[in-house]
């Protein structure tokens, strides 16, 4: 499962909330999350990512340059929006800093 797991991430991976896509995928520049037609560079040292657990629902939230891009609020058994969050911790600006 883990093996899985890591063939998956290597190239990228996404999944649809509502009438948007949302994902992520490697580059030769490096790693960038999108939404829908936008996309952002996470070797760029400018975002930040939130996940809120709570009681019936968590509430996914991505910042770029100190501004909120991306927020969603889903299930608590949304396991695809659980995997991209652990995905995003690997890529944290402290990384590249």
């Amino acid at each position: 499962m883990e093996e899985q797991l890591q063939r998956e991430t290597e190239q990228g991976f996404y999944f649809k909330i509502g009438n948007d896509f949302f994902g992520m995928y490697h580059t030769a520049e490096g790693p960038k999350l999108f939404f829908n037609r936008d996309k952002y560079r996470l070797t760029n040292a400018s975002w930040d990512v939130e996940l809120v657990i709570g009681r019936k629902m968590n509430w996914f939230i991505f910042y770029w340059q100190g501004e909120m891009k991306i927020s969603f609020r889903f299930q608590k058994d949304e396991e695809t929006v659980i995997k991209l969050y652990r995905l995003l911790e690997e890529h944290m600006p402290s990384r590249y800093a």
